[in-house]
């Protein structure tokens, strides 16, 4: 069942959709869970949604979110981690990109302008962690198929010993064409299909 539609205007309720659907999808990114780990937000983030045309052809637009996202979607990390009933000592490198990925999925305005709407209430997806190496390339997708990619700069504020060294957080959702017709519950395992949450 659908989500309701949320005015796009209000902070609080993006961000509480973002919640909505980041939660369900966390384990996905359980791997990630480090006890006494605690990463922090170090550069510019961005996001790229990618699609391939019946002719073959990777199409994609790219971008980064506003300055002013950031600061509260930050703050839903620890919330989102509550809420799936992580310990307070534990964090997870890779909920920056799930929360900006599902920030982009939330927003109306945005996900109808890309097509996101229609291609998350219609397909399933699958969550792909990639390593920077892979981040810097298209990612394989078959005609048709559609992919939103975000990536995050972090820098392990645990680890006294790697300084100032930032590294990016890469997450994908793939959106693979007709190749899943029915609801398919999450099993938390990255690389599983799921349809995203409320659609």
């Amino acid at each position: 069942m659908a989500l309701p539609p949320i005015d796009p205007t209000d902070i609080d309720a993006l961000l509480r959709r973002v919640l909505e659907l980041s939660v369900p999808l966390h384990d996905a990114i359980a791997p990630f869970d480090e006890p006494g780990a605690r990463y922090e937000l170090d550069g510019a983030p961005g996001v790229a949604f990618f699609q391939r045309d019946a002719g073959d052809v990777i199409g994609h637009v790219s971008g980064s979110p506003s300055p002013m996202l950031m600061p509260p979607l930050d703050e839903l990390r620890r919330r989102h981690l509550d809420l799936v009933g992580v310990d307070a000592n534990v964090d997870n490198s890779h909920l920056p990109p799930l929360l900006l990925l599902c920030c982009y999925l939330a927003d109306p305005d945005t996900s109808s302008k890309l097509g996101l709407d229609e291609i998350a209430g219609r397909r399933a997806a699958r969550v792909r962690a990639l390593d920077e190496e892979d981040g810097q390339h298209d990612p394989d997708l078959q005609p048709l198929d559609a992919a939103l990619r975000a990536w995050v700069p972090l820098r392990a504020a645990h680890l006294p010993e790697a300084g100032d060294e930032t590294w990016p957080a890469i997450l994908e959702l793939v959106f693979p064409t007709d190749r899943y017709s029915k609801y398919v519950p999450w099993e938390g395992t990255a690389g599983e299909t799921a349809k995203v949450p409320g659609s």
